[in-house]
Formats: C-alpha cells, sequence, structure tokens
C-alpha cells in the first residue's frame, strides 16, 4: 500500500473512531439522578461574569451583530450596554430583578417599568424572565420538573445523554463526562428553545462557556453570545443595577408589556373651606 492510500485508509477509520472519552473524579456514572445531581453543583459554580461580548442575532426579519459590555449576577442582576460599529453607546439596559431602566441615546429617553420578561428582554428577539435570562448568559440551562430521568453514554460524541421527562415533554442533555456541563440543551413537547455551549474557560472552580448558543425553532430565530475578556464570580458592583436616568433624559414608564403609561392627571387642590 502506499503512502497516499495508506494515509486515506487511516483518515476513513479514523473518522470512525469513537471519542476518546475522560472521566470526572466520580468515573463512569450509570445513575441518572446522581448524574443531575453534580450537573446542578457544576453550574451553580458560577454566580457573576462581567466583561465585554459580541451577539450576533438571526432572524427572519435580518441578522447583525453588536458589541456588548455585561455585568451579570444570579439571580437577577442585569447590565447590558451596546455599541455601534464605532464603539459609541447606543442603549443602557439595567434590571435589578424588580425593576428595570432602558436607556436609549437616541432621542436622550429613559424607560422604566417593572422588570418583566417583555421588558428586560428588549435588547433580543425572544422573551425571557430575568432569572432564566440571567441563566442562559451564565452558560446554565433552565430544566424542566423532570418526573424521570434516563441516562445514556455516547461514545461516538463522548458525552453522556441525560434525559428528562415530564409527561409529553422531554428535555435531552448532552454533558461533558468530565466536567458534567451541559454541553447541549433540547425540549421537545412544547414551545421553547435549544441551547449550545463551546470553548468553555476554567477559572478556579467555575467552569465557563464562552460561547452561549440559542436556537427558538418555531420564531425561526438563534442567538449567539460570544464573550471575550470577562472576569467571573467577582464581587458584583452594585452602582451598576443603579435604576437612576441620566440627566437631562426624557423618562417613560412602561407597564409589563412594555406599553406607554400616561401620566395619572394630577389631583385637584380642595377649595377653601365652606366653598
Amino acid at each position: 500500500m502506499n503512502r497516499l492510500a495508506a494515509a486515506i485508509f487511516l483518515a476513513v477509520v479514523c473518522s470512525g473512531c469513537p471519542h476518546r472519552i475522560e472521566f470526572g473524579p466520580e468515573g463512569p456514572i450509570d445513575d441518572p439522578e446522581k448524574l443531575f445531581s453534580l450537573v446542578s453543583q457544576a453550574q451553580a459554580n458560577l454566580i457573576t461574569i462581567q466583561g465585554d461580548a459580541k451577539l450576533h442575532v438571526s432572524t427572519p426579519q435580518g441578522s447583525g451583530t453588536l458589541s456588548m459590555f455585561l455585568a451579570i449576577s444570579r439571580p437577577g442582576l442585569l447590565h447590558m450596554e451596546t455599541f455601534d460599529f464605532f464603539n459609541r453607546p447606543v442603549a443602557a439596559l439595567v434590571s435589578d430583578g424588580q425593576r428595570f431602566g432602558l436607556y436609549q441615546t437616541e432621542g436622550n429617553t429613559f424607560y422604566q417599568g417593572p422588570a418583566s420578561p417583555e421588558n428586560v428582554s428588549r435588547f433580543l428577539p425572544v422573551v425571557l424572565p430575568s432569572e432564566e435570562l440571567v441563566a442562559v448568559m451564565l452558560g446554565q440551562v433552565p430544566f424542566i420538573p423532570a418526573e424521570r430521568k434516563t441516562l445514556e453514554l455516547d461514545r461516538g460524541e463522548g458525552v453522556y445523554v441525560l434525559k428528562l421527562f415530564r409527561g409529553s415533554v422531554t428535555q435531552t442533555l448532552q454533558v461533558h463526562t468530565k466536567f458534567y456541563r451541559v454541553v447541549r440543551s433540547e425540549v421537545r413537547g412544547v414551545p421553547g428553545y435549544d441551547l449550545a455551549f463551546g470553548n468553555f474557560k476554567q477559572e478556579g472552580a467555575a467552569l465557563f462557556p464562552k460561547e452561549v448558543k440559542l436556537i427558538a425553532q418555531a420564531a425561526e430565530t438563534e442567538l449567539r453570545l460570544r464573550y471575550s475578556d470577562v472576569a467571573l464570580n467577582a464581587p458584583p458592583d452594585l452602582t451598576l443595577y443603579e435604576l437612576a436616568p441620566p440627566e437631562g433624559a426624557r423618562v417613560v414608564e412602561v407597564d409589563a408589556k412594555g406599553r406607554e403609561v400616561s401620566p395619572a392627571p394630577a389631583s385637584p387642590s380642595p377649595g377653601p373651606p365652606g366653598s
């Protein structure tokens, strides 16, 4: 067999080889409840993140990429700033989990109101509650409340396949065999979204995906968040979550659906006694 033929043969053979599997300190796991517990613990190791990122949005209406500065802290603290191509501020959204504020430089307008899913998701084409949005941006998967679980080892992909079941709803989790972090989540049987995580970075006890992808198939929408220079688990700077409007900005109150609330009419001043 000449060298070229040998190289082609080896490439074909190796392309079908299973991934080399590294297991964590627990060794191979065959109990779904035990793996689910380890996954939950691994996700809980990350509490805060602060730094720069790029958000790519693809929808049927079009696609584009934004530069962002993010400061996120569980359970529901959000600070997101977006910038244009020339790195000029475009908008800033802040939420303390109860109230939100959004400042838009164009129009010098500050919107404020309850931290409802519609309000905290204003930068996104999908609507998520603040705690769920924080979890996803931290690379964590919201789990369905499972009635039962199954577990398999996919040697071809080199991952655990943990399935959660609740009635006709299923959630399939591909889990890293060494670090117990979810690398992909797919929910079926109910409107929802899929998640994929990659380019993991380890800092102390925390393992963090620098790439987060959210796919909402029903809406034909995909979000890709790529972190660049970030700090993990630093004490949160609470001043970043203050809701005061910038001086001189026009302030607009909105309701939970994001609709502008008309100012209440001023109460008439009481007349003189006996009038």
